[in-house]
């Protein structure tokens, strides 16, 4: 599941250009250029420094290019929406929408409608970014115990930094030096990126380190990031496994009482949690929503991505201005005894109508109009191989997008191809639909995205069967071996996966409730809302029939080869 940021207007509650700072990009089209592959462009409206691309109702990330390069598509039609965003990070009103017909062979295809709104801008990026633009050396200093002074030349046309020490970003500086303080022994880390007067990032330095345990040399070495390779012999191909570290007390006790987690042969439990307490148990659980390892909370930094309009509170925040001002609201998880629900509800500290897509507490969690919650295992419990599953009764409702998914443990800068499984994917006004599908970048370096890749099982990503799966539990599985992946729905296989990409790393467990965002309000042929820019949801209909919805789930259970 890639995550989405949305606007709401006071009084109307709908989407018109003369709300937002800045025009949404016109003319947006799409160009089929070899099997599978399509290149999606935009005129660059004035003001624009970047823009967010969402391709197939999926958000793919950020570019400061008007264009953007969709690969391993399937033969069919295509669709793809951008949104500019100025230098001050305030968003356009999302584009129309492109559309684009894929073959399977060379050709052109296009697909545009009529834009409802009046779009100004010309066409192009003027300062695009450049990875072969020269920069200048970054240099470090020891200046004192637990002390280093960082220094870089200042490239022609840089205007401020961005500025990553040991792998935390420390914010933009509008000077060339900075000074890291109270710092342990070892190796210290710093990467320093350039940003022009348009906003674009056209230089980043290499990874620079400096050693404090040998304080008295006061030099640098600057390398690339060290990749982190994978287990040689991971924990799905063991023939005698051990408990890996990460296994320690991460299965419920619970459990061993249940018959049928005994019942699948070749495997045993590795990770469980039947939800038959009435305390969220921490030694499994984060209730945090960690956005590919840099965003969202771990630097007291929110994001809103892909259009979403819920803000997650964490229970379980170290932030305690988090637990003060969320708490006192809302906690998304309620335990009965026999099973967990995610509850969200409307935001009743909601003041205002802001679109920024990042920021503190305090203005993030006042813009979003509804509150829910996330559970991972990030920094609890990874494994690469297996069977993944859960017992869930999704809602019906419009709006809800719930999800059970797996994502990359790795940071970008920790060679990952930021691998995604969605094990179950739906959108609550259409309960009839289970989506099942599969990501990965290429190219990914430390806070870049790369390349997305987005494929989709056979035979189909789209599954229904007639059932409402929103009126009982159902059993949400994947089986995930050297090559392939399968998904099941209460047993029974739905779909499938050969590919190689899917043995690149160890992921672990999401499961969220998000409300709104890009794909619940299109396409239709994807099982959207497909309302017309003016009808986004939520509307003012949409928030007076807004009934606290609730994604319920039985059990989690992680079996690996034993």
């Amino acid at each position: 599941m890639l995550l989405r940021s949305v606007v709401l207007l006071v009084s109307v509650f709908c989407f018109i250009s003369s709300a937002f700072a800045i025009d949404p990009p016109n003319n947006p089209r799409g160009t089929e250029t070899s099997p599978g592959v399509v290149k999606w462009e935009w005129d660059w409206p004035s003001g624009a420094s970047r823009f967010d691309v969402t391709v197939d109702g999926n958000y793919v990330g950020q570019t400061t290019s008007n264009s953007y390069e969709s690969r391993d598509l399937w033969v069919g039609e295509h669709s793809m929406s951008v949104r500019a965003i100025d230098g001050n990070w305030q968003y356009s009103s999302q584009s129309i929408t492109a559309k684009a017909q894929v073959t399977g062979s060379s050709g052109s295809t296009s697909g545009s409608n009529d834009s409802s709104g009046a779009n100004t801008g010309t066409s192009g990026n003027p300062n695009p970014v450049s990875s072969g633009s020269s920069g200048g050396q970054v240099r470090g200093q020891v200046t004192g115990p637990g002390s280093i002074q960082w220094e870089w030349d200042w490239p022609s046309n840089a205007v401020r930094f961005d500025v990553i020490v040991d792998y935390n970003n420390i914010g933009q500086l509008t000077t060339n030096n900075y000074l890291s303080e109270n710092l342990g022994e070892g190796d210290h880390t710093i990467i320093v990126k350039a940003i022009d007067a348009n906003w674009n990032y056209f230089w980043e330095s290499e990874l620079v380190t400096v050693n404090l345990a040998n304080s008295s040399n006061g030099g640098t070495t600057s390398t690339p990031a060290n990749p982190q390779n994978d287990d040689p012999n991971p924990i799905g191909s063991r023939t005698n496994p051990e408990p890996a570290d990460n296994d320690r007390g991460k299965i419920d006790p619970s459990s061993w009482s249940y018959p049928e987690v005994y019942q699948k042969p070749g495997y045993e439990l590795s990770f469980s949690d039947e939800f038959d307490n009435s305390v969220l148990s921490q030694e499994r659980w984060n209730t945090q929503l960690r956005w590919d390892g840099e965003f969202n909370g771990e630097r007291y930094e929110y994001r809103v991505i892909n259009g979403e309009d819920q803000f997650y509170v964490n229970i379980y925040s170290n932030d305690q201005a988090h637990k003060d001002r969320m708490l006192a609201h809302h906690n998304p998880f309620e335990l009965d005894g026999n099973r967990l629900a995610i509850r969200a509800i409307k935001n009743p500290i909601k003041t205002s109508n802001g679109n920024l897509s990042y920021g503190n507490l305090q203005d993030i969690s006042s813009q979003q109009t509804f509150l829910s919650g996330a559970l991972t295992t990030y920094d609890k419990f990874t494994q690469k191989y297996g069977i993944f599953e859960a017992r869930i009764k999704i809602p019906s409702h419009v709006g809800t997008f719930p999800a059970f998914w797996l994502h990359h443990q790795r940071r970008s800068y920790e060679n990952t191809q930021r691998t995604e499984i969605d094990i179950m994917e739906n959108l609550g006004h259409a309960p009839w639909y289970i989506y099942n599908s599969f990501h990965y970048n290429t190219e990914v370096r430390a806070f870049e995205f790369g390349n997305h890749h987005f494929l989709t099982p056979s035979p189909s990503g789209q599954i229904f069967n007639g059932t409402d799966f929103s009126q009982d539990y159902h059993t949400y599985a994947v089986e995930w071996e050297p090559g392939r992946v399968r998904w099941f729905i209460d047993g029974q296989q739905v779909s499938e996966l050969n590919n190689s990409n899917v043995d690149y790393e160890e992921l672990y467990i999401l499961i969220n409730l998000a409300i709104g965002g890009d794909w619940t309000n299109f396409p239709t042929n994807s099982g959207g809302l497909g309302r017309a820019p003016n009808n986004h949801f939520p509307t003012q209909e949409d928030l007076n029939n807004f009934s606290n919805p609730a994604l319920e789930i039985d059990y989690v259970r992680v079996y690996r080869r034993n």
